[in-house]
Order: C-alpha cells, then sequence, then structure tokens
C-alpha cells in the first residue's frame, strides 16, 4: 500500500470516529467546545497504534521500490 493510501486510510477513519457521538462531541460555537470523549479517545488511540504499522509497512515499502530503481539505473547506464 503506499503513502497516499494509507493517508486516506487515515482521514478516513478519523473523520468516521468523529462522526460518533459516543467517540466525538462537536460543536458548532468554536473548537474549544468539541472534544473526544473518554471512549473516543481510546478508540482513537487504538485506531493510530493500527495506522502506525501501516505508516511503516508504506514507509519501508517507498524505500524498497527507490532502492531497487536506485540499482536498476545504476545497472542500465540511468542517471
Amino acid at each position: 500500500m503506499n503513502k497516499n493510501a494509507v493517508k486516506d486510510l487515515m482521514f478516513g477513519g478519523v473523520t468516521e470516529l468523529m462522526k460518533n457521538k459516543q467517540f466525538y462531541y462537536f460543536s458548532s460555537v468554536g473548537p474549544q467546545y468539541c472534544h473526544w470523549t473518554d471512549e473516543g479517545q481510546e478508540a482513537l488511540q487504538a485506531y493510530m497504534e493500527l495506522m502506525a504499522y501501516k505508516f511503516h509497512e508504506a514507509e519501508t515499502a517507498e524505500l524498497d521500490r527507490r532502492a531497487k530503481e536506485m540499482v536498476i539505473g545504476a545497472l542500465t547506464g540511468d542517471s
């Protein structure tokens, strides 16, 4: 999975958690009145722990792809 897909997953997951009033309280008055509930904080932490692995996987895949491109480029004489 590439970095952009992981970013989309991250944004989508947090947005979905925020839509659930059990997890997030939104007030149109202003950001000082918006907050995560205790249950929402737990859900967000668990989600972040799952996503951290995906971040690592995406970064490792990107580094591997770039390294392979560099080797191929060196072997074929591309600069």
